[in-house]
């Protein structure tokens, strides 16, 4: 069985492979895909947002780890849930710290969430806690990769802490939104969606406003500018980017995450406008 890991431990430390030998004193035929190890600390949207791009890919029953937590050893509990990733009507099961992961992780409730009071199922019965990744979440998760069902891993709850994405705002003028996320390549992602630019757009024009530079038009991918040059595209999660064709649009043009990026469409569909100017 497949277990993904997403936190915020890096690679410097031992904490991964804690993590890691915790799961295979458990599970020795676990099989681990490392999403990333390099959330900003502490940084439960960053998590999110990372894990959106990738969990929906995985087969039916994958275990997604999710140890970023800030409130570790305070009032959060840890929480083990079956969910549908968004986009997907395959089930998956989040382990992880209740504080509002796995609320960002998925468009809709979960089927079921237990809080893991069992501590049989633990690495030990006192765990650290300082270190409930490797003592709680690590030995459930590969507990649950085993064939343990969620019933004999926690007590069943039906509420969970709950975060919610900030939306867009749009009309017929135009949307306004911001970055989310800078990738490894400075190109910056946006909370725009592609949908909500085509309900509103009605074939006109656009420049797109990201910090002081103004984008005209729309690209289908980077390479459809020269080097060096800005370009706006929507991306492969579907929402709008802004990227700089072979260097980083971060640093070049000083955006960052909350920058305020907006599209402010023409008074008139394309066409309509170029037949009057010919006429």
């Amino acid at each position: 069985m497949i277990v993904t890991l997403t936190t915020d431990f890096g690679t410097q430390d031992g904490y991964v492979a804690a993590i890691k030998g915790a799961m295979l004193s458990v599970a020795p035929e676990v099989r681990f895909v490392d999403v990333t190890h390099e959330v900003p600390p502490q940084d439960v949207m960053g998590a999110a947002f990372v894990m959106r791009q990738a969990i929906g890919h995985f087969p039916e029953g994958t275990i997604h780890l999710g140890v970023v937590d800030p409130g570790t050893g305070g009032s959060r509990r840890p929480l083990a849930a079956r969910f549908h990733p968004p986009g997907s009507d395959r089930e998956h099961i989040f382990v992880g710290p209740d504080n509002g992961l796995l609320s960002l992780i998925t468009d809709d409730p979960p089927v079921r969430t237990v809080v893991l009071d069992q501590p049989n199922r633990w690495r030990s019965t006192r765990a650290s806690e300082t270190f409930h990744g490797r003592d709680i979440f690590a030995p459930v998760a590969s507990h649950l990769a085993s064939g343990v069902p969620l019933r004999d891993v926690g007590t069943p709850t039906e509420e969970i802490a709950t975060l919610r994405w900030a939306l867009p705002r749009a009309d017929e003028q135009g949307v306004e939104g911001w970055v989310v996320h800078v990738d490894r390549y400075g190109n910056c992602i946006t909370n725009i969606p592609r949908e909500t630019v085509d309900a509103h757009r009605a074939g006109r024009d656009v420049s797109v406003y990201a910090g002081s530079t103004i984008i005209r038009g729309m690209n289908a991918s980077y390479g459809d500018v020269t080097d060096t040059e800005p370009v706006a595209v929507f991306g492969s999660s579907g929402s709008l980017e802004v990227g700089v064709n072979r260097g980083n649009a971060s640093t070049l043009l000083s955006l960052n995450r909350g920058t305020a990026v907006r599209l402010v469409f023409d008074s008139q569909p394309t066409r309509a406008r170029r037949l009057t100017e010919i006429g």
